[in-house]
């Protein structure tokens, strides 16, 4: 095996065991991302139920969160050849086309997907569409957060969100911003100063091997300093994401 094979694998276990071990904790560069993600998520869980579609699952992260409340947690990504290896998808397909019937589902979740739809209002629509009447919508997109991937097209404001929702014809619950502006603040620091410059980058990557209990307390300040910032100076103008609740209504399976 050639030796840039090896460092290429190093690399890349390397990365997977911090995302495995460290990403719920302050060590971590992604840490308000990943924690504020699932937290939101856990909270408003218990009002899902039924069968649940997962647009966009990858490695299904929140199974757990839903285990128990939902009758069937059904994993959704568009084909085999999914970005995430080792991905646990029970079904392939469009999510702007669904292969799923029409009035079938109780609850979709859609996370950190479509800011990489080219129409997702046409996303919208269909999860309009397989939804039951008052089925329940969960979705969260980023507002301010690096471009990642090729095809990463959106960002999302909260008044987005909105009026994306409502042009499908849901009734809309909530939108929330999940971080303040100091946490979205210390999750951009991190990721420039820690990801990119010493996972991403080839140059300064074999020193952040070196130096990584180092940059683990550097990662961590910076992480403790923008939750104090938004206890200090609290302001959500600046989210890096949002979570938006919303509803079928309940009319719709009777032709009101």
């Amino acid at each position: 095996m050639k030796l840039e094979e090896v460092l290429r694998r190093f690399h890349a276990a390397d990365r997977a065991w911090q995302d495995r071990h460290l990403r719920f904790t302050p060590l971590h560069p992604g840490f308000w991302a990943y924690r504020t993600i699932y937290r939101a998520l856990d909270v408003v869980a218990s009002n899902a139920k039924g069968v649940l579609l997962d647009a966009g699952c990858g490695l299904k992260p929140y199974a757990e969160i839903f285990a128990g409340r939902v009758e069937a947690h059904i994993g959704l990504e568009y084909g085999t050849e999914t970005v995430y290896r080792g991905h646990k998808a029970d079904l392939f397909g469009d999510i702007t086309s669904l292969p799923v019937a029409a009035n079938t589902v109780d609850t979709v979740l859609c996370t950190e997907v479509l800011e990489h739809v080219e129409n997702p209002q046409a996303a919208l629509d269909e999860f309009f569409r397989i939804l039951k009447a008052g089925g329940l919508l969960l979705v969260t997109a980023p507002f301010v957060y690096p471009v990642h991937g090729e095809k990463d097209y959106y960002r999302y404001s909260a008044g987005g969100m909105k009026a994306l929702l409502k042009r499908s014809g849901f009734m809309i619950e909530r939108v929330q911003a999940l971080t303040g502006t100091g946490r979205t603040l210390a999750l951009l620091i991190n990721i420039y100063i820690i990801e990119i410059g010493f996972f991403w980058t080839k140059w300064l990557y074999p020193l952040g091997v070196l130096l990584r209990p180092a940059l683990w307390v550097v990662t961590a300040v910076i992480n403790l300093m923008g939750a104090l910032a938004d206890v200090l100076l609290p302001s959500d103008h600046l989210a890096f994401n949002h979570l938006s609740i919303a509803r079928k209504r309940q009319q719709e399976n009777q032709g009101l």
